[in-house]
């Protein structure tokens, strides 16, 4: 058999690594030792780890000097040993040295400019998923789990930061200061993490024995408090629903200037970028707050959940995502509870559906290979598919017994790795259900179903099929095991039902309204027939939950862009939702909307605006301007919403009027606009295309005291939609003013304009060597992705044969996707622009 070039052998694996590294700041450069101790498994003459852009300088296995050969296609380092090593253990000790990248991954520089306009220079790390090879020999998969003893020789000035505590540190005779910290529990290498700086760190906070900080560059401690807050919530929430105590010594949680993620759960040492820990409540938005708390405890959840319990290759990291995913909801949610997190949760979702719905879609858990493989696992449907089958498995089961199959999975498998057929197994062994029968047939089949529902008689007829855009992704005779719970609104008779088959039939209690995936979780779209969607009136909305009423309209939406309704069927039913009052239910409206406005051509859009405008200006007349005493959140956000939908896609005048002033009164003082009400009015003011409000967006991102500031005005630059500052925009991300880390996505963002995101992609193409060379790998398909926006027919030929010759193969399937979606997009338009025009003149 010849041997996988992707997987290392399994004659020996490591139990232990002592590792001291070295870096020098200013140089870029580090150095390093490591001692591996072996246990050896089967006789060889040979030991092959991983190891890429390191230097090696000596190598030792017991004692003895061995030659060595790195092959760097293969990331791998090949050790001759001087004479055959038996079944036992072995000690292997390498003297190496590397480069501190520019490229986010492995041991990398991160850099900030200080108050005094200095440039300083931080060392840390991003493992995930096979970037440890980078900072120092080691076995690099998943299933080579070992305990970790670091040392890190710093400036005496700076501070050293690893998973666990600082156990001692001592000057040394070149006057370096060498911080040994506390060994670490066995654990695998991407979690391995080391940061080096000139930082400052908040005092611990004592949460229940074990200590946390959060750590920044100098001069933002006024932005640690809410994070801070939210983690302690956070880490108790999660001891008490997994019921066992945090498996580190310490938890820091340390904002960085660069980070090519969101965030990484390394074990005791997790590493954000600095909009998603650090953040000012009283300037910024409930989203942005959210985001924060999300990424926190989807962080912590990893604690457990992938840090104690771990997948054995990467074909299982779906499984750790998708869980952390849901974890973060269910913690936020109890956090904040006014923030309806389960319920905006939907609007992730429908992110998934769209990919799902394609035929190029995949299966969740798929076969894993090479370290590209494993970087096309971090997509929308690892994360939010993932999650989503977990809430629906979750609510079939009752969250009391779900948690319960969780403990009796992470007790059982602590400290190890596992399968994914191990946590269905675990749970069907607490509650008695078919588990992995039912989840299997999500995981290993791409797509969903779509549930049509019919009337026979008394009975209520549900047929399941494949749901599609195209002919090619749907129909194809697929099934799955679909929990399906339904409410009779006449009676509030409720029915839970298990489809196993192509067509179902539930007796209904009554003759009245039937609402199918009552509730909402379930991953699957519906379809009334006739009969039963003349009974959802606007009575009966009234009735329904938040929820349901979002799928009413995002399952209208999925049916336009399938072909299947027309965006006047759209825009018909979402006039009966002129009285609605809740801001998940605008999100699902506002997504057709920007659909149908991307539709219409110029000479018909005055008349779509004027239809919008008739929608959403009595919402907000209704709710006012003025924030009123004690409302909530989400409140100021719809109303944040609605001014944005009213000035962009409504064109009111009125309303674009108040933006600008109130734009130019956020800019000059932030306190004295309502954050919601300013982060929409310069939505507003990005969409008239101006350069002189360009200018001042562009100096405000300068000039801003907040991440969360800093990200809206330079994402602000990307909606400026006129020819010369699409072309500015894109320019100015390829500068060095912008972090490589929101470079790409300010430039997806500019490609994602209505009328000139074409400028904005022929400049990428010509550019396309050197975004790929200066951008973070993770980045590339990401950056790409609005090219699916590009609707007209010859750009779907130019850009299909852009990346014939210019393929990602980091993204493969990705990439694939989005091009499917260009042709969808494409489709669609040649179906419906003509048609709504029509459609909106007969009005």
């Amino acid at each position: 058999m010849t041997p996988d070039p992707y997987r290392l052998p399994r004659t020996a694996a490591p139990v232990r690594y002592d590792l001291e590294l070295a870096p020098e700041l200013d140089a870029a450069t580090f150095t390093g030792r490591v001692r591996i101790e072996l246990s050896v498994l089967e006789p060889t003459r040979e030991l092959v780890l991983n190891a890429a852009e390191l230097g090696i300088e000596s190598c030792a296995v017991n004692g003895q000097p061995c030659a060595v050969s790195l092959d760097e296609p293969l990331e791998r380092l090949t050790i001759a040993l001087p004479a055959p090593l038996g079944p036992g253990t072995a000690t292997v000790e390498i003297v190496f040295n590397g480069t501190l990248n520019d490229k986010l991954r492995g041991f990398y520089r991160s850099t900030f400019t200080d108050d005094s306009g200095v440039s300083r220079v931080i060392a840390t790390t991003q493992m995930q998923s096979t970037d440890c090879r980078r900072a120092f020999p080691c076995w690099d998969e998943p299933d080579f789990k070992a305990v970790f003893s670091i040392t890190l020789v710093v400036e005496p000035e700076l501070v050293a930061i690893s998973n666990g505590p600082e156990l001692h540190a001592e000057l040394r005779a070149d006057g370096r200061r060498a911080v040994r910290f506390a060994d670490t529990m066995p654990m695998s290498t991407y979690l391995v993490a080391m940061v080096v700086g000139p930082l400052s760190i908040t005092p611990a906070v004592d949460v229940d024995g074990t200590p946390m900080r959060i750590v920044h560059v100098p001069g933002k401690e006024a932005l640690t408090e809410f994070g801070m807050d939210a983690a302690v919530a956070g880490l108790r929430f999660f001891e008490r629903f997994y019921g066992i105590d945090y498996p580190g010594k310490k938890i820091d949680l340390i904002a960085l200037p660069d980070f090519a993620a969101g965030a990484m759960e390394n074990l005791g040492c997790i590493t954000f970028r600095e909009s998603l820990l650090l953040i000012d409540p009283e300037t910024s938005t409930q989203a942005d707050q959210q985001r924060v708390v999300d990424v926190i405890t989807h962080e912590l959840a990893h604690m457990w959940f992938g840090d104690l319990v771990t997948m054995k290759w990467w074909n299982g990291i779906w499984l750790n995502e998708a869980f952390a995913t849901f974890m973060e909801v269910d913690a936020t949610d109890t956090y904040r509870p006014d923030w309806k997190r389960w319920t905006n949760f939907a609007l992730e979702r429908a992110v998934a559906f769209e990919v799902d719905s394609l035929a190029s879609t995949r299966t969740v858990e798929f076969e894993v290979r090479s370290p590209q493989d494993a970087e096309g696992m971090f997509d929308v449907l690892t994360y939010q598919k993932g999650g989503a089958l977990l809430r629906m498995l979750q609510q079939y089961l009752g969250p009391d017994r779900f948690r319960d199959g969780i403990r009796h999975y992470l007790s059982l498998h602590a400290y190890a790795n596992t399968e994914t057929s191990d946590l269905w197994d675990a749970i069907e062994h607490v509650t008695g259900d078919p588990v992995r029968r039912l989840m299997d047939s999500w995981i290993w089949q791409p797509g969903f179903p779509l549930v049509t529902a019919s009337l026979d008689g008394t009975n209520l007829v549900l047929q399941q099929e494949r749901f599609g855009y195209t002919d090619e992704a749907r129909g194809d005779g697929t099934t799955w095991l679909v929990p399906v719970h339904i409410r009779e609104l006449g009676t509030d008779t409720r029915h839970t039902v298990l489809l196993s088959e192509a067509t179902t039939r539930v007796a209904l209690a009554g003759q009245g309204a039937v609402i199918v995936n009552s509730g909402g979780h379930g991953y699957f779209r519906v379809a009334y027939d006739d009969t039963l969607r003349s009974r959802i009136g606007r009575a009966e909305l009234t009735r329904l939950e938040t929820i349901d009423r979002f799928n009413l309209i995002a399952d209208t939406w999925a049916a336009v862009v399938a072909g299947r309704l027309h965006c006047a069927d759209f825009l018909a039913l979402v006039d009966g939702f002129v009285d609605e009052t809740d801001l998940a239910v605008w999100q699902a409206i506002e997504v057709g909307l920007r659909g149908c406005d991307r539709l219409v051509d110029d000479a018909a859009r005055p008349l779509l605006a004027a239809r919008i405008a008739d929608l959403v200006g009595p919402a907000l007349q209704r709710l006012g301007w003025d924030r009123a005493p004690g409302e909530d959140q989400l409140q100021s956000q719809l109303r944040g919403l609605l001014v944005q939908i009213l000035g962009t896609r409504g064109a009111h005048a009125a309303t674009v009027d108040r933006c600008v002033q109130l734009f130019t009164d956020g800019i000059a003082s932030p306190a004295a606009v309502d954050p919601e009400l300013f982060a929409a009015a310069i939505a507003v003011v990005s969409s008239l295309g101006q350069s002189q409000h360009y200018d001042i967006c562009l100096q405000a991102f300068r000039a801003a005291s907040t991440p969360q500031d800093a990200v809206r005005f330079l994402y602000a630059l990307a909606d400026f939609d006129a020819p010369e500052l699409v072309a500015r925009t894109v320019e100015f991300a390829f500068s060095d003013e912008v972090k490589t880390q929101n470079a790409p996505f300010v430039i997806g963002r500019t490609i994602a304009n209505r009328v000139h995101g074409h400028r904005a992609w022929s400049m990428l193409r010509e550019r396309w060597a050197e975004a790929n060379s200066r951008f973070p790998t993770n980045t590339i398909v990401r950056m790409v992705d609005a090219v699916k926006t590009l609707d007209r027919a010859a750009a779907v030929q130019e850009t299909a044969a852009f990346f014939a010759a210019h393929p990602i193969p980091q993204g493969a399937k990705t990439l694939a996707q989005i091009l499917e979606r260009q042709r969808v997009n494409a489709a669609m338009r040649e179906r419906e622009s003509g048609a709504l025009a029509a459609a909106l003149q007969r009005r």
